[in-house]
Parts: structure tokens; sequence; C-alpha cells
């Protein structure tokens, strides 16, 4: 089998990525002196064991590279950063795996090791906003669709127009893209931002219908890596950012949008799956149920480049007020309403008793009925326990059949007896009781006279009588 470089590098599609791995590849070669296909045929001599050789010396021979890099890294930690260092390494690691010799470095080696990068620029929203005031069309339409879509820049520039999903539904619109390093689908979504732009610059791209990318070079492929990447740094001067020394890359919009997934709420996790990064199985299998799209609208409310209008700040608070005078006020208002319910409930409970006794009052529609009811009432005199004395009792009162019939209504409306109904009736008549008691006390005296004379003629007819001689 031929050993080529060519092929190799032929078979990565990322350009950015196939950059690094060329140049990783020529650093080696100029430090171990030798091609890369004389070193590819090195390689696959020390993993073929040799006959009459032990297992010891093939093992050392077989590891002869993994000793080398290590050597090449430490050369390359004199110059770069650690960072840059594992990147060089990595073209001609990759090589090696390519044609199925991977290296397998000790526990503790340095070369795999790296730090998190300070010089990348912290690019926020903000910084996005002012670069759109001064961008053009098409500038305005990769801002706004990597800030909704945090791709790595290889997926984002191989974007086809064929790939956008229809823009007449409703925004945000689902729109799933499979990513070329990690081989995941990125469940992301296009704002009503990114649709209205699209909506204008799509009919621009007419003049070059043989291209298919949705942001075409001046040839037939897209546009490149390095362009994009001096496009950003060409804007935040036009839109006077100072970057600080740090580097404005694409990559920076990956950053923001996962730094945003954390701030907004939304998670970590579905961060990645909306922009693409791979998650770890265990965990990507209970997520089948998360709303992701209700997850983008959440995150979009940070990430949101046409700010809203702004309500001046005095106006907002005159409102407020106005609102918590209204809310006091309705308080106020229900309170007086409950109370005012509460008392008609109580009247209306208390007219509902009384019927019966308005409609035993009517009944006096003749004096005789009227006549009837005082006299008897003149006679009656009921004790502490709402009865009569025996006797008090007259020997005979009469009604009229309709006036019986009122007052045992009366009586049963107030769950009492007829007798304590008609003592009820009368009780709140001041001038009546006045009267009530003046036949009292006139009753009582006579009663007392009668029992005196009664008591003188027990006492004459008790004395006998003298016998005749």
């Amino acid at each position: 089998m031929e050993l080529s470089v060519q092929q190799y590098l032929d078979s990565v599609s990322n350009p950015r990525t196939k950059k690094g791995y060329r140049k990783g590849i020529k650093e080696f070669c100029e430090w171990f002196d030798k091609p890369a296909e004389e070193i590819l045929q090195m390689r696959k001599d020390d993993l073929t064991q040799r006959d009459g050789e032990d297992l010891i010396e093939y093992k050392n021979r077989a590891s002869r590279f993994e000793k080398e890099i290590e050597k090449f890294h430490a050369e390359l930690m004199k110059k770069h950063p650690i960072n840059t260092a594992r990147n060089y390494t990595l073209g001609i690691r990759q090589l090696f795996r390519y044609y199925e010799m991977p290296i397998r470095f000790r526990t503790g080696s340095k070369v795999g090791k790296t730090v998190k990068t300070t010089r990348n620029f912290p690019l926020a929203i903000e910084h996005i906003r002012r670069m759109y005031g001064v961008a053009d069309l098409r500038e305005r339409i990769i801002l706004s669709m990597a800030t909704d879509l945090g791709l790595r820049i290889g997926d984002f520039i191989s974007l086809r127009k064929k790939d956008l999903p229809s823009l007449d539904q409703e925004p945000p619109i689902s729109f799933e893209i499979m990513t070329d390093k990690e081989d995941v689908i990125a469940h992301g979504f296009l704002s009503k931002e990114s649709i209205e732009k699209l909506k204008v610059y799509l009919p621009t791209l007419e003049k070059k219908k043989s291209n298919p990318y949705l942001f075409p070079s001046n040839g037939k492929s897209h546009i490149s890596d390095e362009w994009m990447n001096r496009l950003l740094q060409r804007l935040a001067e036009k839109a006077q950012i100072d970057l600080n020394g740090k580097n404005l890359t694409f990559h920076c919009f990956r950053k923001m949008f996962m730094s945003a997934s954390i701030d907004s709420g939304i998670g970590l996790t579905a961060g990645k799956k909306l922009c693409g990064k791979a998650i770890a199985q265990s965990d990507d299998t209970y997520l089948t149920t998360v709303n992701l799209r209700k997850k983008f609208i959440q995150l979009k409310k940070f990430l949101t480049i046409e700010e809203q209008p702004k309500i001046d700040t005095n106006q907002l608070e005159a409102l407020e007020d106005a609102v918590v005078k209204l809310q006091e006020d309705l308080t106020r208002q229900k309170l007086i309403t409950d109370a005012i319910t509460k008392d008609n409930l109580e009247t209306k409970e208390q007219l509902g008793k009384l019927q019966h006794l308005v409609e035993f009052v009517n009944s006096f529609d003749d004096y005789r009925n009227l006549k009837t009811i005082l006299d008897f009432f003149k006679e009656q005199v009921l004790d502490d326990y709402g009865n009569i004395p025996k006797h008090l009792q007259p020997s005979r009162s009469e009604f009229s059949p309709y006036v019986g019939i009122q007052l045992k209504k009366v009586a049963a409306a107030m769950g009492i007896s007829e007798k304590a109904a008609l003592k009820r009736i009368f009780s709140d008549d001041v001038e009546a009781m006045k009267k009530a008691d003046a036949n009292w006390a006139e009753i009582e005296k006579r009663l007392k006279l009668k029992e005196a004379e009664s008591n003188k003629r027990l006492a004459k007819n008790s004395v006998p009588r003298k016998s005749k001689k």
C-alpha cells in the first residue's frame, strides 16, 4: 500500500483543520530531518516484528516515535505556548492514525496537555450590536446567523442554499445541521431577525446560481475561514471595538453561545444540543423530551441583536405608580363591595324570616279579626316559660280560620310554638306591652279581692251553727 501524505490531507474536509495538520507535519519533518513518506515507512517497520526478535526488543522499537514526538513537543514548548505545541503534534499523530498506526502515549505524557486559552476575545452581544450597526446586508446575515446557531466555522461557511428550511414558517424556525468534526446533529433555530434578513439576502444570490453555497466565494466554492476571520476583525475595527490585543475569530461566537446558555438558565447540555457539540451518550439517552424551541426562545432573550425600544425611566416609574394606585383602589372597592354584599345577604335572610309575619299582619282585613286577637292578648298572660297559668286561661277564644293559619305559618317559620309566636309578634309593640302590664296589674288586683272575699265566705261557712232546743 502506498503511504501518501497527500492522500491523507485530501481526506480532511475542513480547510482550517487541513491547514493545521499540514503545518504540523511540515514542522515535524523539518525537526526529524526526513520526508513524511520515509517517516511513514519507518513507522510501519517499527510495528512489524522480526524473526528471532524477543518481545521486549520489539516493544521498544515499536514505541520509538512515541519518544520522538515527545522530544519534538519539548522543543516546541521552548518557542510556543502549550496549546500551540500540542496542535503542531496533531499533524503527525493523525497521519499515523489514518494508516492504522496510532501512537499510544504513556500515562502522564505532556504531549496531549492543554490549558484554557485567554488569547481569544470575550465576545459579547454588545460587541455584535456595534458591528451590526456598521455592516452591510451579507455581513449582517453572517452576524445574525452566527449568533443564532453557534456553529464551528467549517460547518457554517459550508452551508448551502438548499439546506435552509422554508422561511414562511412561524419563527423561530428549526434548522438541523449535521456537524462535520463530531458527526452530531446541531438542533439549531433561525430567529425572526435572521429570517427577515435572509428573505432580502437570498434574491441577491441569483447572479451566482451556479454556486450552491449560502456564502459563496468569487469562484465555485464558499468563503474561506481566513476570509471570515478577516471580516470580523475589519468590522470590529470599523465599530471601534478595542480587542485589547486578543484574537477575534469566528470561534468566539461559539464560546459566547455556550456562555449565554448558562447565563440564560437553559443549561450547558441544552446549549450543546442546539449548537451541535457532543454530549456523553449516558446523558443524551435521557434527553428525548427536551423542548429545544422553548430553550432557544429563552436563550435569544440574551442574544437579541436588534434591541427593542426602551421606555423613558420617568414614564416607567409613573406608570408603575399608577398601576399600584389602581390596584389599591380595586382592593378597597372589593372590600366595600364584599361588606355591602354581606349586609344584603343578612338583610335578605331576615326579611325571609319576617315574610310570614308580614302576611299575618296583613291578614287583618276585618276589624273583627283584629279585635279577636287583641281581646285574646288582654286575657292571656304568659309565664316565664311561655305558658298560660291555668287559673288565667279563658274559657274560650276563637280566631277566624285565616288568622289561625297565618299564626301557624309564623310559628313554623321561626321554629317556635304558636303561643311563643303570638308573644313574639307583640314583643316589639311597646304601647301594647304597657297596656298589657296595666291589664295584668288590674287583673292581679281583682284576683286578690276575689280571693279575699272567697276566704271570708269560707270562714263564715266554717263556723258551726247552734243547735235548736
